[in-house]
């Protein structure tokens, strides 16, 4: 049985190690080998571990669960892109991961519904998500769950100062 709850800062670890293996697994032919295999959890645990205890304002995670294993994770909050901080009634999804061991589960969705829910519950009318450019998984993935392309992108930097070429997408939180 998977639990979907709130994340703690005792859950960074595992956080980022389904991260490290999600992006291993997702991201292979859409980002340079050396650079997947250069992920490193430590690195990202002490991200997560900072913003889970900081927890900036209006910053929310959840961590699907199957007993003591963290298998997912997604994390929602007020938008990074200066353009978008404009709209006050716009929240983004920062991040969606699930261990590849238990994907087309149907944990992606759960999750997916309580990151919305986070995001209603902090008063955002509408949701925005960067997504990585041909990343075909997870664009069908978002469209089934009613997200739209903007049109808009940008060139974000990743680990090792990679280029992220990456597509907006926004849905109503109406639904």
């Amino acid at each position: 049985m998977t639990e979907v709850r709130a994340a703690t800062p005792a859950d960074a670890h595992a956080i980022a190690t389904v991260l490290v293996r999600s992006w291993r697994a997702a991201y292979r032919g859409l980002l340079p080998d050396d650079v997947l295999a250069g992920l490193a959890v430590a690195d990202r645990e002490q991200l997560w571990s900072d913003v889970l205890t900081t927890r900036p304002p209006g910053v929310s995670a959840v961590v699907a669960a199957e007993g003591e294993s963290i298998v997912g994770f997604a994390a929602t909050g007020p938008p990074l892109v200066a353009a978008d901080r404009a709209d006050p009634t716009l929240g983004d999804l920062y991040s969606l991961y699930l261990d590849p061991d238990v994907w087309r589960r149907g944990i992606g969705t759960r999750l997916h519904a309580a990151a919305l829910d986070g995001l209603r519950s902090c008063g955002f009318a509408h949701a925005g998500l960067w997504i990585l450019e041909n990343n075909t998984r997870a664009t069908r993935f978002y469209e089934h769950h009613g997200w739209t392309d903007t049109g808009r992108t940008q060139l974000d930097r990743g680990p090792g100062g990679v280029e992220l070429r990456e597509r907006r997408m926004r849905r109503s939180l109406g639904d």
